[in-house]
């Protein structure tokens, strides 16, 4: 799969694989099922493709779903 990044993403990916002892698949892919796992709200407005006037607050919205998961988690 090809992307198309900023200039300075290869270099952060190259930082974080040393730091994990990760490989450059492992860390795009870990990045992609995160990505699909979200709600369809929260991946436009990553994506940037909702209009301003949505304002989606993103950290929140990954917070609460972090939240919900933790909950879910220790239900069990």
């Amino acid at each position: 799969m090809r992307i198309e990044v900023p200039p300075s993403v290869p270099a952060a990916v190259d930082a974080t694989k040393e730091l994990f002892g990760a490989t450059h698949i492992s860390v795009y892919s870990r990045l992609m099922l995160w990505f699909c796992q979200q709600d369809e709200l929260t991946q436009g407005a990553i994506l940037r493709l909702l209009p301003e006037i949505a304002d989606v607050d993103i950290p929140r919205r990954i917070m609460e779903r972090v939240r919900a998961s933790g909950r879910a988690h220790t239900h069990m």
